[in-house]
């Protein structure tokens, strides 16, 4: 596959407490009523399904529910469906499947109210920056680590290797090229977004019954107010609309060539004023304001939040030293004791412990609204963290570590597009678990959509790229529907990647054309560490279960990849880290994967980037970036504090 040899990022604008334990009230086919700690040997049993009315929550064998709707039953004896009546309804259910019941008495089978569904994603994360990972014991996160082991582990999860694009990914259930967002990120001032023909993950749930709830990072179009969250099907949204904001005043910009900056923090689209945020340290703002959300959520309507921290970035466009963490996180143990003579990854170590301190407060808040057993918690980071040397193409590097992958953000290689992804919830009948199948982001839609009681088949008009996992994960296999993926197809930029599993299971890459300005294409070992010594067990880390062995040296190139030379090939079973390019030895799987990509070519929708507009400056806007192509593109501002308790959204 040929295409122009530009690099779009040199050619456009510079864009603790301990968590409470987690329970579950168990109905056992005895009738007996016990309750046991969620940990990684506790199963949930029983099929779900959702009634349109009715309060109850699930156990193994289902919970108590009242409701007006039956559903069908799980394992009991006598006990109706959801909502359906203990004997009384219109399936007596006697024996191991409950029956379908429609009566009013109350009945132990299921879930009668869909599970309440809470998307976690950071920015930038690096592969071995949580302990869980590689057992870094430099970036200790024993509140991540806890849901991540007592939930299932998803070892083989890809994204795109931007931000803009994953999370487009993300929302619609499509490739980045089936929907134009395959080049870049947008850049402050650039007028362009997800084109709107595509539907956003939040109307799916919103066709649910669902309430659906914004809060954080955006960065999918802002320059005409339908591209905001709201206009794309959010009820509520709070957080800043760009891609990384100062973390004390909530600009954006750049520094070169001409310094260029604007405040960016809106509620429901509307600019939230100077005099009533200023000085919060941006990721306690937004914890405050989703804390609030679940505290104030009426527990009868299930609720959909997509809550994108800024953390763990922080370093973008110059201002890297303003976006420090705060003492208390600087103070931790960890980055304490971390050597003074490497500050970047001193900082970011902080920056770590406050990522796992956002996480620890937004499930504790899941906690103490007592809706934990029906919520289904996702956790994912848009793309890998950027290494030093690529800083300069990817908007900063913030000295996160991908090691032992290769390469990070803005490339194709594993350490650009292989990131921590969990998925936890007492529904889920086989956790405590590692799973090693395929999965992207884009399957994130359908999977959470079966996960809530949807049909799958309403779907299929939508010609969707992700696939379900549900099944898979409640089956409790190590393999799930995907069987191959792409990473990328961009022929501005001239960038291409997919995988394959082929009929054995092993997994197969394909990776050609540009990595940024094609200088350098290594690995980046944790700074201030003996990462790159031959010991077995370096003393930087424990070995987890799911820590990566490359079968070669860490660090070291066996057989040379240069991709905008010629396409290159690698064994991920065996070569995860990406060091033997074993395209001349395998050339019939090279000529597959490469007319694979072809034919997926075929379909890419043009990329809808566009270069900076001046007439988005902030100087014209009173300081603001604003929708500057709509026909309203001012607005008179908020009043808005997330430490004021509201009665409802």
């Amino acid at each position: 596959m040929t295409s122009p040899a530009t690099d779009a990022y040199t050619t456009r604008q510079s864009s603790a407490s301990p968590t409470p334990d987690f329970t579950v009230t168990v109905t056992a086919s005895t009738q007996t009523v016990s309750t046991r700690r969620m940990t990684s040997d506790s199963t949930t049993s029983g099929d779900y399904s959702y009634s349109d009315s009715g309060a109850g929550t699930g156990g193994s064998s289902g919970g108590m529910g009242d409701g007006n709707t039956g559903g069908t039953g799980g394992s009991g004896n006598g006990n109706g469906g959801v909502g359906g009546g203990n004997g009384n309804g219109n399936g007596n259910g006697n024996g191991n499947a409950g029956g379908t019941g429609s009566g009013t008495h109350s009945g132990s089978g299921g879930q009668s109210q869909r599970p309440n569904i809470l998307v976690f994603i950071c920015d930038d994360l690096g592969r071995a920056d949580l302990s869980y990972t590689e057992g870094n014991i430099w970036t200790p996160t024993p509140h991540i680590d806890k849901l991540a082991w007592d939930g299932i582990i998803l070892n083989r999860f890809y994204t795109n290797p931007i931000c803009t694009p994953t999370r487009a990914a993300f929302m619609t259930g499509k490739y980045p090229f089936r929907t134009g967002m395959q080049t870049a990120s947008i850049s402050q001032g650039e007028p362009w977004g997800v084109p709107l023909e595509f539907k956003f993950q939040p109307q799916y749930f919103k066709d649910l019954g669902y309430q659906t709830y914004h809060v954080g990072k955006w960065h999918l179009g802002e320059y005409t107010r339908q591209y905001f969250p709201n206009a794309r099907s959010f009820d509520y949204s709070y957080g800043f609309t760009g891609g990384a904001a100062n973390w004390w005043n909530y600009t954006e910009g750049w520094i070169t060539p001409v310094p260029v900056s604007g405040r960016d923090v809106r509620e429901n689209g509307k600019r939230i004023l100077a005099n009533d945020t200023n000085n919060a340290y941006y990721p306690d703002l937004i914890n405050h304001k989703a804390e609030q959300i679940i505290r104030n959520q009426d527990p009868s309507k299930p609720f959909y939040m997509y809550y994108a921290t800024p953390l763990v970035r922080s370093a973008s466009n110059g201002f890297g030293d303003a976006q420090a963490s705060v003492p208390q996180f600087q103070l931790r143990p960890s980055a304490l004791s971390f050597s003074e003579q490497f500050p970047e990854r001193k900082r970011q170590l902080a920056l770590i412990q406050a990522l796992d301190d956002t996480f620890m407060r937004i499930t504790e808040a899941v906690v103490n609204k007592g809706i934990a057993n029906n919520t289904i918690l996702v956790f994912f980071a848009d793309n890998g963290a950027p290494v030093p040397k690529a800083g300069t193409f990817v908007r900063g590097s913030n000295y996160g570590v991908n090691w032992p992958l290769r390469q990070g953000k803005g490339t194709l290689f594993e350490g650009g597009t292989r990131v921590n992804a969990f998925i936890w919830s007492p529904l889920l009948k086989k956790r405590g678990r590692i799973t090693n199948q395929l999965f992207h982001s884009t399957d994130w839609l359908p999977t959470l959509y079966e996960a809530a009681g949807g049909n799958l088949h309403d779907l299929a008009a939508e010609k969707l790229d992700g696939f379900s996992h549900w099944k898979s994960f409640q089956s409790g296999l190590n393999y799930g529907p995907r069987k191959e993926l792409v990473s990328n197809i961009d022929q501005i930029s001239n960038q291409y990647a997919m995988i394959y599993e082929d009929q054995y299971g092993g997994l197969y890459k394909l990776l050609g054309g540009n990595v940024l300005n094609n200088v350098f294409t290594g690995w980046f070992a944790p700074p201030g560490t003996n990462a790159e010594d031959t010991d077995e067990a370096p003393n930087w880390k424990t070995w987890t279960p799911i820590s990566i062995n490359c079968n070669f040296p860490e660090g070291t190139e066996v057989s040379p990849c240069v991709p905008w030379k010629a396409d290159c090939l690698f064994d991920l079973t065996n070569d995860p880290c990406e060091k033997n390019n074993i395209a001349e030895s395998y050339p019939a799987m090279l000529r597959l994967l490469q007319s694979k990509i072809k034919a997926y070519n075929v379909t890419s929708y043009p990329a809808v980037i566009t270069g900076y507009d001046p007439a988005s400056q902030p100087e014209l806007w009173e300081g603001w970036w604003v929708p500057w192509k709509d026909p309203q593109p001012f607005d008179e501002g908020v009043t808005t504090n997330p430490l004021i308790p509201v009665e409802s959204f």
